[in-house]
């Protein structure tokens, strides 16, 4: 399967890069890689991650995935579709997504 992001995930990995990069340019280009990583390996395996579980009928079919080690902080939000995955969003875990889901998907 293939995988397409939002262009919301284009601020998410730029935001995320330039703030890793205030203690590490290497660990932020990284984290960029196992972006990417990830983004492939839903591709591959659409149904690895749960269903997020929000109340909102608009957000049922949306699915998280925890990025691996050094960057398990980070979530991936997507949706699985006829065509492959469709990344919606990478946030940092410290982001209550849950309290206010229609805010940030």
């Amino acid at each position: 399967m293939k995988w397409q992001a939002s262009l919301e995930v284009d601020d998410d990995l730029i935001e995320g890069r330039d703030y890793i990069r205030g203690d590490n340019d290497i660990a932020a280009r990284a984290f960029l890689n196992t972006a990417f990583e990830t983004f492939y390996l839903l591709g591959d395996f659409p149904e690895m991650g749960p269903r997020a579980r929000l109340r909102s009928k608009k957000l049922r079919d949306l699915r998280f995935f925890v990025m691996p080690p050094p960057f398990n902080r980070w979530v991936v939000f997507y949706r699985v579709t006829d065509y492959g995955v469709w990344i919606v969003r990478v946030l940092h875990g410290s982001i209550n997504w849950r309290l206010e889901p229609e805010r940030f998907f």
